[in-house]
């Protein structure tokens, strides 16, 4: 572009400066949401990604009757190691039950994330040691600290081998209890296979009789080309020949499992055995923000359409110059892309203003994707799209004009042109409206999941971390008679596990010589009543009842139709070589969330089941009066040493309603996304509907000036105005409705527990949307109905 067209689009932009200005802070709106929406997405896409061997490395698990489990037998990675010679490396990992404190010299750091692997887990996860090689040391056992535990427990230690392994107490500095430290691992990027401690192995099974049971998560590195389909039927073939019919098979139901192997690029955003709502949330912001530029980059080209117009006289004299149609069209492409960058420059401006929110909102630190080289060119590539779709139509159709007929002023925008206008303006406007509704959507699907019914009541329940286990009710009498001694402890108990913690697994239960498949959860005397689930037949576990300890069960409703059981109570089902009687049943609770469906339930204070599918009793839960919650956790902090000598004088604990809130929180993340990316689709369509109507309404003046001289009133202009730009958005209105309610209805599917989609949350949307835009067309509006028709008539 020479000087003199540089000069001649500058004029024309200075000309117009309103719409110029809405022109560009509207598509710098759009750049800026794509940008923060792909910061985070491609932070969620990078786990594990600077990974050599990302696309080799396979999670093996099991599968039995639809549900997935990431775990497997210890028998299956040495067999795989010794007759597939496809794969490269096999590992095996356990994670500890336990939260543990370490305790150094010089502070004390509470391990969330303890693991034991097999040494080539080290070299499958590029987990290093500075000064050790992690597979060729002679240590039997390696243990090694992340670098934020390393600097927390070592402060004056440098990241690397230790030159003398360190020793760290365990629980507390009486207990006994230690652990070698060899080293702090180098810092790695962000990975599904994080840990605070790990403790490599050469056989992390070695001496134990694990059978079939899974309680390892096993990882394959397998060569590059290998087929994995066939791979996966090989392993199938190995467990079920050679490992799921071992005599120490004590779950037979296991035989019946099916392997599966789950790349390690799907482990972070949708896992086969867990919940795909982090995949989903990425794809629903991806799409959001593209739908925002988009709508950002059809008002450009509606406003660069209009804009064109205006300068058809100066097409027609380059035309008559000798200007080529290719020239031109280029000319306007570079003005479109100056726009662009301008815009693109202010974008980053706005999104300096609002990081800062954004790292607060997903809760994750995105320093390190400012503007890496992956936005900057996702960016250019929406700067170039931008351009040849804002540009290159009225570039296109302004270039093939008579030169004759624009310079004598016969140029007509043309009913095609007006068409093209109205329906980009409706496609907005169809947008905006479905991102209303879905908004309003979730907001009543998330009120429903935080006031709806869960079948208990987490208000003031305190859950304490606790290293003891109480698997038999009498050792835990005195520690209940000693919190329940302090003032405002209303209620204590203790279970295998908690709402918003582990989904209890399931154990086969006979009845009638049939087997059915129930959760299975260990639970103490009071804990119905801390959790304020209502007994609805029978009677709740008390201690005037000693049969209740090795006798006695409680089944939740879902449990209860499971069996067919029409009058329950007395009934006799048996579970691990053990005969219970029903004494009980409990309403259904939605321990994990309203996504999944209640499952049927069994609830026993003694069994003989053990790991993996009943994990030891040690979740201790305290119900506190209100109003009285922080005095008593302050006396119980005091005297925790001397009630329960294991954990010594580190207590720790949190709210279950905030545990059970976490499940959920994904959720509400989406909801606050969405009412974001809401709020800039009204904007942005707004901008456009402004600048339509300000385009439109000027070129009314002289009409509404000759209908006012006529004797028309404000209100008469104001219905004029208004009327056209009010019917597209009601054709808006009526094409986007079943697209919402579509949408609405998938959204609402992924929830097993759901509102039904009443018609007023539409009628709502509507009334929203009409309101916003006839605000927006009347300020236009009312500014033409009280001009002096002598003004607006004066050149006539």
């Amino acid at each position: 572009m020479n000087t003199n067209n540089l000069k001649i689009a500058w004029r024309a932009a200075w000309k117009s400066k309103l719409f110029t200005v809405l022109n560009v802070f509207g598509l710098a709106i759009g750049f800026a949401g794509f940008i923060l929406a792909y910061a985070y997405i491609n932070r969620q896409n990078s786990y594990d990604a600077w990974n050599p061997h990302y696309d080799n490395i396979y999670l093996i698990g099991l599968e039995e009757n639809g549900k997935a489990s990431d775990l497997s037998p210890a028998a299956l990675a040495p067999a795989i190691k010794t007759t597939l010679p496809e794969v490269e490396l096999v590992g095996r990992i356990a994670q500890a039950p336990f939260e543990t404190p370490f305790i150094s010299n010089d502070d004390m750091f509470y391990i969330k994330h303890w693991l034991g692997a097999d040494r080539s887990i080290a070299e499958i996860f590029d987990i290093e040691v500075s000064g050790i090689s992690l597979n060729a040391s002679h240590e039997g056992q390696i243990g090694i600290l992340s670098p934020a535990v390393g600097k927390k427990l070592f402060p004056k230690e440098k990241q690397g081998a230790f030159t003398v392994a360190k020793t760290v107490a365990l629980l507390n500095e009486q207990s006994g209890f230690t652990e070698n430290i060899h080293g702090i691992s180098k810092p790695r990027l962000l990975s599904n296979f994080e840990f605070d401690y790990i403790a490599l192995t050469e056989d992390i099974a070695a001496g134990r009789r694990d059978g079939d049971t899974p309680v390892y998560q096993t990882y394959i590195q397998v060569k590059s080309g290998t087929d994995t389909k066939l791979l996966a039927s090989k392993i199938n073939s190995l467990y079920q020949n050679d490992i799921a019919k071992e005599k120490e098979t004590t779950n037979s139901s296991r035989a019946e499992s099916q392997v599966y192997l789950d790349p390690l690029k799907n482990l972070h955003l949708r896992p086969k055995h867990g919940s795909n709502i982090a995949y989903k949330i990425t794809i629903a912001l991806g799409t959001l923000s593209s739908i925002i530029l988009l709508l950002a980059c059809i008002n450009f080209a509606n406003l660069m359409i209009v804009q064109a117009q205006k300068r058809s006289k100066e097409i027609g004299l380059k035309k008559v110059f000798g200007v080529s149609r290719k020239r031109l069209i280029f000319q306007f492409l570079s003005e479109v892309f100056v726009q662009c960058l301008l815009a693109a420059a202010i974008s980053g401006f706005l999104i300096i203003l609002v990081w800062n929110t954004m790292n607060r909102f997903y809760g994750y630190d995105l320093s390190a994707f400012d503007f890496t080289q992956t936005i900057l060119a996702q960016l250019s590539v929406a700067v170039l799209f931008t351009t040849l779709l804002s540009g290159l139509y009225p570039a296109i159709i302004l270039s093939r004009y008579n030169p004759l007929v624009i310079i004598k002023g016969n140029l007509q925008s043309g009913q095609k042109s007006s068409a093209f206008r109205t329906a980009l303006l409706v496609f907005q406007f169809i947008i905006a409206f479905v991102f209303i509704s879905s908004m309003l959507i979730i907001s009543r699907q998330m009120a429903f999941i935080k006031r709806g019914d869960r079948g208990f009541n987490l208000s003031e329940v305190v859950h304490i971390k606790n290293l003891s286990v109480f698997d038999k009710p009498a050792k835990f009498i005195d520690i209940r008679n000693k919190m329940k001694s302090i003032p405002g402890i209303l209620d204590v108990t203790v279970t295998t596990n908690i709402p918003g913690g582990l989904a209890p697994k399931q154990e086969e239960f006979s009845y009638l010589n049939k087997t059915y498949g129930l959760n299975h959860i260990g639970v103490d005397f009071e804990y119905f009543e801390t959790l304020g689930m209502n007994v609805q037949e029978g009677r709740s576990f008390s201690p005037q009842f000693q049969s209740d300890t090795t006798g006695g069960i409680i089944l939740n409703e879902t449990a209860v139709s499971t069996l067919g059981l029409a009058n329950p109570l007395g009934e006799m089902i048996s579970i691990c070589d053990n005969s219970y009687r029903i004494v009980g049943v409990v309403k259904d609770s939605k321990m994990q969330g309203f996504e999944h469906l209640v499952k049927p339930t069994a609830y026993t204070l003694q069994s003989n089941c053990g790991m993996p599918n009943h994990p030891p009793k040690y979740e201790i839960l305290a119900k506190i009066e209100a109003g009285k919650v922080r005095s008593a956790l302050t006396e119980l902090e005091k005297q925790w040493p001397a009630i329960n000598k294991k954990d010594g004088k580190y207590f720790l604990y949190d709210f279950v309603d905030q545990k059970y809130a976490a499940l959920y929180a994904k959720q509400e993340q989406l909801q606050q996304a969405f009412r974001a990316f809401t709020y800039l689709v009204m904007l942005v369509a707004l901008i456009g509907l402004f600048s339509m109507s300000a385009y439109s309404i000027s070129r009314r003046e002289k009409e509404v000036g000759i209908r006012k001289v006529l004797g028309a009133n404000a209100q008469q202009i104001l219905f004029l105005l208004n009327k056209p730009f009010i019917k597209v958005v009601l054709i808006a209105i009526l094409f986007a409705t079943p697209i919402a309610w579509w949408i609405g209805n998938k959204w609402l599917n992924t929830f097993a527990y759901r509102i039904e989609l009443p018609w007023w949350i539409f009628a709502v949307g509507a009334i929203c949307t009409l309101l916003l835009a006839f605000i927006t067309i009347s300020y236009q509006a009312i500014k033409a109905s009280i001009v002096n028709p002598a003004n607006s008539l004066r050149d006539e």
